[in-house]
């Protein structure tokens, strides 16, 4: 799946789809602020993981992070670092990143435990996450 996922994150960029993509976002969005487009895209890669595992979405994401940061003439280093956060914080299901796959059997967990126990991590991990960028780069 993960090698599907390259010509994707490919065709996404060189197709011009990353920039509509970008641009519908800017209009969506609050204009111009930095923290509200890396704030979009850590929510798209938070929603996106679940139903991909975190590379792909990486790699699907990451040329949508890179047109918003370009047409907003903003840096690209916090919008890539939300990406990757946004990719990796997949606390609500098992399938999402391997490592809840290997303890949902091992720890005898059901679906269930891992919404219960993840939305408050994942959002802390969004909070901490947005600060750290914003301290860092913005």
């Amino acid at each position: 799946m993960l090698a599907a996922m390259i010509p994707l994150g490919w065709a996404v960029d060189t197709t011009g789809a990353a920039r509509l993509m970008a641009e519908a976002l800017l209009a969506l969005g609050p204009g111009g602020s930095a923290v509200a487009g890396v704030s979009v895209i850590l929510l798209l890669g938070v929603i996106i993981t679940p139903f991909v595992n975190n590379a792909a979405t990486a790699l699907v994401l990451a040329p949508v992070a890179l047109a918003l940061s370009a047409a907003g003439n903003l840096p690209p280093q916090p919008f890539l670092i939300a990406v990757a956060l946004g990719a990796s914080i997949d606390f609500l299901t098992p399938f999402g990143h391997h490592n809840n796959t290997l303890i949902m059997g091992l720890g005898n967990y059901r679906f269930a435990d891992f919404l219960k126990a993840g939305w408050p991590l994942m959002l802390m991990s969004m909070i901490l996450g947005l600060a750290a960028i914003s301290i860092r780069w913005l």
